[in-house]
């Protein structure tokens, strides 16, 4: 289990990024994180994965306290952020060296074929499309074999067809991996469709305003009576958070006038 507990972060120009945050996230589960801009979504998953420290507060992967990055956790960035001068079979056996070279070769072609890109070993990355960029990227991610997987807005930069597909494709890994998964994203669709929870944040300072269970199987359809019925009620809590930042919503996006501080 991943704890949060009172997690706070004010940055040296003394912005207060998160306030008393505490969350649970059980293994297995998918939690989606929405809010506008500067509510200090990013924030929290660098403090999550180590790479940045909290002001206050504890966080804790099965009860061992994380206070740098952890090997039971990972990161994917909105961009890919594979080495340009390595192919993807290297880019993805990057963070592996502790391990020979069997074992690194084995988990590297088995992590290719849970992002169906066998094949692509040899690939540099300039040769990849966006949604292949991002599923070597996945594939970097689960090849340390990861308890909690953290997903900043992955697929935020791609086209709308190639998002829903990875959408559909992650929760197939998923299903496979029984990984835990934290995904911030701005975009309710997204999250009705792929979190058990979906957190609302408000800024200023960022913290829970509302939580959300999605009591919905997987996978899930894009529409319909039911999903439509917790679009909306993301949709008016979102719309109750941003009235206090001078944010507005516009269909399934939140928009907001707020500089990100996250």
């Amino acid at each position: 289990m991943l704890s949060v507990e009172g997690l706070s972060k004010t940055y040296q120009n003394g912005v207060v990024a998160l306030q008393g945050f505490s969350l649970e996230v059980h293994l297995g589960e998918i939690v989606a994180v929405i809010g506008g801009s500067g509510c200090g979504k990013s924030t929290l998953l660098r403090l999550i994965s180590g790479l940045d420290q909290p002001t206050a507060g504890k966080i804790a992967i099965n009860g061992e306290a994380v206070r740098a990055p952890h090997q039971l956790i990972n990161l994917i960035f909105q961009e890919p952020r594979l080495l340009p001068w390595l192919t993807v079979g290297e880019n993805i056996r990057f963070g592996l060296s502790h391990l020979d070279r069997r074992e690194r070769d084995k988990r590297a072609t088995a992590a290719l074929a849970q992002v169906h890109l066998a094949g692509y070993e040899n690939s540099l990355p300039k040769e990849l499309s966006g949604g292949q960029a991002q599923r070597a990227a996945i594939a970097r991610a689960l090849v340390t074999q990861p308890e909690v997987l953290l997903l900043d807005e992955p697929f935020s930069a791609l086209d709308a067809l190639t998002r829903s597909a990875l959408q559909n494709h992650l929760v197939g890994i998923w299903r496979q991996t029984h990984s835990t998964m934290i995904i911030v994203t701005h975009d309710i669709e997204e999250a009705v469709a792929l979190a058990h929870r979906v957190i609302v944040m408000q800024p200023s300072p960022g913290r829970i305003m509302e939580e959300i269970a999605i009591n919905l199987p997987m996978p899930r359809e894009v529409s319909g009576q039911a999903v439509d019925r917790y679009k909306k009620k993301v949709r008016a809590s979102l719309n109750r958070s941003l009235s206090k930042s001078g944010a507005v919503m516009r269909d399934a996006e939140v928009i907001s006038i707020v500089e990100d501080i996250a």
